[in-house]
């Protein structure tokens, strides 16, 4: 897969009001149904599905929405908000940003960890958004290159575990979101502890919140919805 080929990424939280939890058990069904078949009905975009209860303290759930175009996910979500699971819904945060290229290497990562290279998903999924600091960017090309390359070093350490960079200067109120996907949580929690020994890390402003997602396919977060 060409990560370039739906490089606007959306992170959509959303938390759904207890009055659903409420309804008659074969009204939630029918609506846990709809719901699934809404989530893979979609050919112009790829959605993958997460659980996010207990993780987040206003969140249920989360869509990640990949699409050829920006408008395509505002439009796609007030499709959502016209299904019968809508009345529930409450959007809680959201992430955007772009795929591009590094101006450090010119590719989106290396391929065997890119996470959009890949169909099948890894059970965990994490949103990493941060922003640097000013005198980073103040810095000179070559020393950003070689404090990167420290930073790039350390990830290939763990090639198991996949990552998409977003790109968020100046669309959203991060410069970056990072997402990364692993099968442990202490695995990812190792490769963390590692990055934050790079000198690199001296020059990040911000890097919360976080989001840890748990992946689920569309019929089966429905059902645990």
């Amino acid at each position: 897969m060409d990560p370039l080929l739906h490089p606007y990424h959306h992170y959509l939280f959303f938390d759904l009001t207890s009055d659903f939890y409420q309804q008659p058990k074969t009204a939630q069904s029918q609506v846990r149904d709809a719901f699934a078949e809404w989530c893979t009905s979609h050919d112009q975009a790829i959605i993958y599905t997460y659980a996010t209860r207990s993780f987040q303290t206003d969140s249920v759930f989360m869509l990640w929405v990949q699409a050829k175009t920006p408008e395509y996910t505002p439009a796609l979500l007030g499709e959502l908000y016209r299904t019968s699971i809508g009345p529930w819904l409450a959007l809680t945060a959201t992430r955007f940003g772009i795929v591009r290229p590094s101006q450090y290497s010119g590719r989106t990562g290396e391929p065997q960890q890119v996470i959009q290279n890949y169909t099948e998903r890894l059970p965990y999924f994490i949103v990493y958004p941060f922003t640097k600091t000013i005198d980073w960017h103040l810095l000179e090309y070559d020393a950003r290159r070689q404090l990167m390359g420290g930073h790039i070093r350390v990830g290939l350490q763990y090639p198991k575990i996949r990552q998409c960079l977003l790109y968020s200067y100046g669309v959203d109120d991060d410069e970056f979101v990072v997402s990364y996907e692993a099968e442990s949580l202490e695995h990812f929690q190792d490769l963390v502890i590692e990055l934050r020994k790079t000198e690199a890390r001296r020059y990040t402003l911000r890097d919360t919140p976080i989001y840890t997602c748990l992946y689920m396919d569309a019929k089966k977060l429905a059902a645990w919805l």
